[in-house]
């Protein structure tokens, strides 16, 4: 506990009252000296009194860079209190307020970066009434919160499986033909039917993308890790959107082959996690993702792309989604 400016201040005057009183006799300089001690005691009582408070903080759901959460914290004490939450790196906000005790405080929390960020200790600065003393103390209130890697947003399934899953012409039987509709691709078309009808007709086919798995395997240089996961994340995303199993592989562990809403967040925590590096399987990757200091790349079958050839916008189709 120490005098804040405002208290050191009121001592100051004190003191100078206190001297020039016993210098000249000035009696009346008691009735200032008088209620400053008075008021700065009651000020150390009041700190003194309210000891410390306690702390508890409601943890933000997981998300996204760029996405923003509302952190609590539930503050159980007395006086008045500047509270400051430590934001770690990856995380951003304003998450410093005055208020009196007891408080529900609230604050927005900015998702920068993927990884695992900390939230706190949490900083008190607690007060008197008046400001004229003030006790600081750091309670060891800390949390961790998860943000994924950025997903970007492809052509559909029906593009990723053209673009993206290998033999997907080999996977795909003759249903029927029917009638073309702008967008049907002109490979499609069935020219001899069309010739007889005079009209055209386009080739459907059974999608039996299901009927296996893709491996994503992803790998970067030092300092291209962020890079990578968001490229791997927008591929492993789109293949499950596309109904096909996935199996990941990258520098900071593997997942086996799965489906559905639980496969999907285990994918997303490997692909927060994971730092840069190589996996040694590149070889058994259906679709491998490399980011270096040249940028991107997804190689399917030997054919290498540039992962911006892949996607059609940097919006994440996940955002907002309940991905926990």
């Amino acid at each position: 506990m120490r005098p804040t400016r405002r208290g050191v201040g009121v001592l100051l005057v004190v003191a100078v009252a206190t001297a020039v009183a016993a210098r000249f006799g000035q009696q009346a300089l008691g009735a200032v000296i008088g209620p400053l001690v008075i008021a700065f005691l009651a000020a150390v009582g009041q700190v003194y009194v309210a000891g410390t408070p306690t702390v508890e903080r409601t943890v933000p759901r997981r998300g996204f860079p760029g996405e923003r959460r509302t952190v609590e914290l539930d503050v159980d004490g007395s006086g008045i209190a500047r509270l400051t939450d430590t934001l770690g790196d990856g995380l951003g906000g304003e998450a410093s307020a005055r208020h009196s005790l007891p408080v529900t405080m609230r604050y927005e929390v900015t998702y920068e970066r993927r990884g695992e960020h900390r939230l706190g200790p949490v900083d008190v600065r607690l007060t008197d009434a008046l400001g004229l003393v003030v006790a600081t103390t750091t309670l060891d209130v800390t949390d961790d919160v998860l943000v994924y890697p950025s997903v970007y947003r492809l052509g559909g399934p029906d593009a990723f499986v053209r673009t993206l899953v290998p033999d997907a012409e080999d996977r795909q039987a003759f249903d029927r033909l029917r009638e073309y509709v702008p967008g049907d691709s002109l490979r499609d078309v069935h020219w001899k039917s069309s010739a007889k009808r005079d009209d055209l007709l386009v080739k459907e086919f059974a999608d039996r993308s299901s009927d296996r798995g893709l491996v994503v395997v992803a790998e970067a240089d030092e300092g291209h890790d962020d890079e990578m996961a968001a490229a791997a994340a927008t591929i492993a995303m789109g293949a499950l959107e596309s109904g096909l199993g996935v199996e990941l592989v990258t520098p900071g562990g593997a997942v086996e082959p799965g489906y559905g809403d639980t496969h999907r967040t285990r994918l997303l925590e490997t692909l927060a996690l994971t730092p840069a590096g190589e996996t040694g399987r590149a070889g058994d990757a259906d679709v491998l993702v490399r980011a270096d200091e040249a940028g991107v790349t997804v190689t399917v079958e030997g054919r290498r792309r540039d992962f911006e050839d892949v996607t059609v916008s940097r919006d994440n189709p996940l955002t907002g989604e309940a991905v926990t």
